[in-house]
């Protein structure tokens, strides 16, 4: 649980966002567990082990509700050429850049799809606010591989945000960290 909590305390870091979901998950019972590596290997037997030449992928976190000034989500698009991230405040831009995909974080993602495919997401609770979010797409050509949007507030869906945000980490280190890209004011 604590190198969940220091996980997690290094993604904000990196995405900028502030969030009291990692002092909810910490007081709580895991009710997902994300897939092991053995789990991960497993799943590659039958899943693809790169991403296709026609994927795209769509990583959206959505922060938690803090005010406007401390409030970071982030787009990150990318396909097999380009990569794009979108840092925003409540629908402001903050920062919008683009580069070129590199080959390595390609096949660095493709390497570790499998581990992807078979997320289990529970719906979050009812009522309960003050949460963040993701949204992981993953297509190829109009063909959905993933498509996955856990919750995460009270617990919920613990340990999906650390095993997604690691698969994600090759594309969004083509970019400096939210803190830089868009500092809070």
């Amino acid at each position: 649980m604590a190198l969940m909590t220091v996980l997690a305390a290094g993604l904000l870091t990196s995405c900028g966002g502030a969030s009291t979901s990692t002092e909810a998950s910490a007081a709580s019972t895991p009710s997902v567990v994300a897939p092991s590596l053995a789990d991960a290997s497993a799943t590659a037997a039958t899943s693809p082990s790169t991403l296709p030449d026609d994927a795209a992928v769509t990583y959206a976190f959505h922060d938690s509700s803090v005010p406007p000034p401390y409030h970071r989500s982030v787009t990150l698009t990318l396909d097999r050429d380009s990569a794009r991230i979108v840092v925003d405040s409540y629908g402001d831009v903050l920062a919008d850049e683009t580069t070129a995909t590199t080959a390595q974080a390609w096949a660095e993602l493709g390497a570790t799809l499998a581990s992807m495919i078979d997320l289990k997401v529970e719906p979050g609770p009812d009522g309960c606010t003050g949460g963040t979010s993701i949204d992981l797409v993953v297509t190829s050509g109009s063909t959905p591989i993933v498509d996955v949007s856990p919750e995460f507030c009270a617990g919920s869906n613990e340990g999906l945000d650390t095993a997604i945000d690691s698969w994600i980490a090759p594309a969004r280190e083509l970019f400096p960290a939210t803190d830089v890209l868009a500092p809070t004011q």
